[in-house]
C-alpha cells in the first residue's frame, strides 16, 4: 500500500508539475491575442479620428493646401486649392501640378529641391495659372514631412491668395505716387519733423527755394537746423519747435531762412501738429511758402513813403529859397547897375541862376507826373545831370569828363526818368570813389538806330560774385544804400525801350553802358 500510495503521489505531481504551466501559457497567449486585438481596434479608431480630424482641419481652412511626393505629384489637394486654381481633384491628384506655369517651373524647382533637403519655405510671393488662364498672385509656403529616421517622404505646400492685397497694394501705390506728384511740384516747402528731433520728410520745392539737396536737410542735427534761420528770428522759432503742440495753437509765422548761397528768404510757416493712433501729438508739419516778393513789396512801398515824404519836403523848401532868391536878384541887379565895376555883381547873378537851377531840378524830382514822352536832346540832359552833380563831385574831389558826340539824335523819352536813372548811376560812381577819382562819361551813335551812353569811374569796382545780384531790390553793396537805385533805373530803361549793362573789374573801376533807342 505504502508503495501504491506513493506511485499515485508522484503521478499527481507530474501533473501539477507538467500540464499546469502548459494550461497557464495557453491562458496567456489567449489573453495577449485579445489584449493585442484590443490595442490595435482602439489605435485603429484612433488613427481614423486623427485622419478626420486632419481632413476637417485640411478642409476648413481657408488656404489651399496640397501634399505632395517626393517626385512633386500631388496626392492631397482641399478644397480650398480646388476653388483658388480651378482645377478639380481628379485632375490634379496624381498629377504634376498644372497650375504651376513654365516661366515659374525653375523656379518651383529650385524651391522644391531646398524643401527636400530639409528646410521649410514661408512667404514665397509667385504666380500661379487658374484653370481660365488668368494669372494669381499667391505667397506659398512649404513643409517637409519627415520619418522617423528624418528622411523627408512628403511635402506639404500652403498657398494663400494675394489678389486683392496686391490690388490694395497698388491702389496705396497710385496714392502714395498722386500724394508725392503734388507735394514735390507744388511750390510750397513741406517740412514734417518728430517731436524728438528727426526729420520724417522734406519736399523737393526745398530745394529750389533754398538750394539744400532733400538728403542734406534730412540729415541736418537741430544746431545745424538752427544756423539756417536768421539770428533775429532764432528766439521765434526755437520757441515754436520747442512748444508742446495741441490742435488749439497751429500757428502762422514770418521768418527768414538763409539760402545755400547765403542770401535770406522770407518765408511764411504754418505749424500744425500731427497725432498718432493713440491721439497723441507724434509729429509737427511746416507748410512754407516764400513770401519774399510780398515782405520786399511791403518794404518798398515803406520806402516810397519816404521819398514821397522827402519830396514834400523837397518841395516846400524849394518854394521857400526861390522867394528870397528872387529878392536876392532883384537887389543885385539893382546894385549893378549902380555900380562902375559890374563883374562881382555878374558872379553873384552866376550863382543865383545856379542855385535856382538846382531848386528846379529838386521840385522836378520830387514832384511825381505821369510818365511824358517827348523830343529831346541826350547831351542836354547830361549836361544838366552834371551841374547837378558838380558840387557833389567837388566834395568828393571827384572831376567828370564829358565826351558826347555833339550831333547825337533826338530820342523820345521822359526827360526827368532820364534824369533820375543817370543821377542814380553818377552818383553810384562818386560814391565808389571816397578818396577821389574820374568819371568818364561819353555818348555815341550805334549803327542799329540806338545811341550808347556809358559812364566810367575809377573806384573800387564790384566783387564778380556780387555782378549777378546787381539790380534786385534791397540789394547793395555800400553800407548805407538801399538797393532800390539800379533796380528803379532798369525799369525807367525798360519802359522806355532801352537797356544796360555793368561791366567791372576789382580795384579797377566800373564801366555803365546805357542803350536808348533813337526817335
Amino acid at each position: 500500500m505504502n508503495l501504491i500510495g506513493y506511485q499515485d503521489q508522484s503521478i499527481l505531481t507530474l501533473f501539477w508539475t507538467g500540464w499546469i504551466p502548459f494550461v497557464l501559457a495557453i491562458i496567456w497567449w489567449m489573453c495577449g491575442k485579445r489584449l493585442a486585438s484590443l490595442q490595435k481596434k482602439r489605435l485603429t479608431s484612433e488613427l481614423e479620428e486623427t485622419k478626420a480630424l486632419l481632413e476637417s482641419l485640411l478642409q476648413q481652412s481657408s488656404d489651399a493646401v496640397t501634399v505632395t511626393d517626393t517626385q512633386g505629384n500631388v496626392e492631397l489637394i482641399n478644397d480650398a486649392a480646388v476653388k483658388l486654381f480651378g482645377y478639380s481633384k481628379d485632375k490634379v491628384i496624381g498629377r504634376f501640378p498644372p497650375y504651376i506655369s513654365e516661366e515659374e517651373y525653375e523656379n518651383f524647382q529650385h524651391a522644391f529641391a531646398q524643401v527636400l533637403a530639409g528646410k521649410s519655405i514661408t512667404g514665397y510671393e509667385t504666380k500661379r495659372i487658374h484653370q481660365d488662364g488668368s494669372t494669381i498672385p499667391v505667397s506659398v509656403s512649404w513643409t517637409p514631412i519627415r520619418k522617423r529616421d528624418g528622411q523627408v517622404v512628403r511635402i506639404i505646400g500652403c498657398s494663400r491668395d494675394m489678389t486683392e492685397r496686391k490690388q490694395i497694394e497698388q491702389e496705396l501705390e497710385a496714392s502714395e505716387a498722386n500724394y508725392r506728384l503734388i507735394t514735390e511740384n507744388m511750390s510750397d516747402m513741406i517740412f514734417v519733423y518728430k517731436k524728438n528731433g528727426p526729420v520724417v520728410y522734406a519736399s523737393s520745392s526745398h530745394t529750389k527755394l533754398l538750394g539744400y539737396p532733400i538728403h542734406e536737410l534730412q540729415n541736418m542735427d537741430l544746431l545745424e537746423q538752427a544756423i539756417l534761420v536768421h539770428p533775429d528770428d532764432l528766439e521765434l522759432v526755437t520757441n515754436l519747435f520747442s512748444r508742446e503742440w495741441t490742435d488749439e495753437n497751429e500757428t502762422t509765422v514770418v521768418y527768414r531762412l538763409r539760402h545755400r548761397d547765403g542770401h535770406w528768404v522770407s518765408v511764411e510757416s504754418r505749424f500744425k501738429p500731427i497725432r498718432d493712433e493713440a491721439g497723441c501729438v507724434d509729429s509737427i508739419m511746416i507748410v512754407s511758402r516764400d513770401v519774399s516778393e510780398i515782405v520786399e513789396t511791403k518794404e518798398l512801398l515803406r520806402q516810397s513813403d519816404k521819398l514821397s515824404a522827402v519830396g514834400q519836403l523837397a518841395a516846400g523848401i524849394a518854394h521857400e529859397i526861390r522867394n528870397p532868391l528872387t529878392s536876392l536878384r532883384g537887389f543885385v541887379q539893382l546894385l549893378q547897375s549902380s555900380m562902375a565895376d559890374q563883374r562881382y555883381c555878374e558872379i553873384m547873378l552866376s550863382e543865383l541862376d545856379r542855385i535856382n537851377f538846382i531848386v528846379t531840378e529838386l521840385l522836378v524830382l520830387a514832384k511825381p507826373q505821369r510818365m511824358r514822352f517827348q523830343e529831346k536832346n541826350p547831351v542836354q540832359i547830361i549836361h544838366n545831370v552834371l551841374s547837378l552833380l558838380e558840387s557833389q563831385a567837388n566834395m568828393n574831389n571827384v572831376i567828370f569828363h564829358v565826351n558826347m558826340d555833339s550831333q547825337l539824335p533826338m530820342i523820345s523819352c521822359d526827360e526827368n526818368q532820364l534824369k533820375q536813372v543817370f543821377i542814380n548811376i553818377c552818383k553810384n560812381a562818386i560814391e565808389a570813389m571816397p578818396n577821389g577819382g574820374e568819371v568818364f562819361v561819353e555818348g555815341r551813335e550805334n549803327h542799329d538806330s540806338r545811341i550808347q551812353i556809358s559812364i566810367r569811374d575809377t573806384g573800387c569796382g564790384i566783387e564778380p560774385s556780387r555782378m549777378p545780384r546787381l539790380g534786385e531790390p534791397f540789394y547793395t553793396t555800400k553800407e548805407y544804400g538801399t538797393g532800390l537805385g539800379l533796380m528803379v533805373s532798369y525799369r525807367i530803361l525798360e519802359d522806355h525801350g532801352g537797356s544796360f549793362s555793368i561791366e567791372s573789374e576789382r580795384d579797377k573801376g566800373t564801366t555803365v553802358h546805357i542803350t536808348l533807342p533813337v526817335q
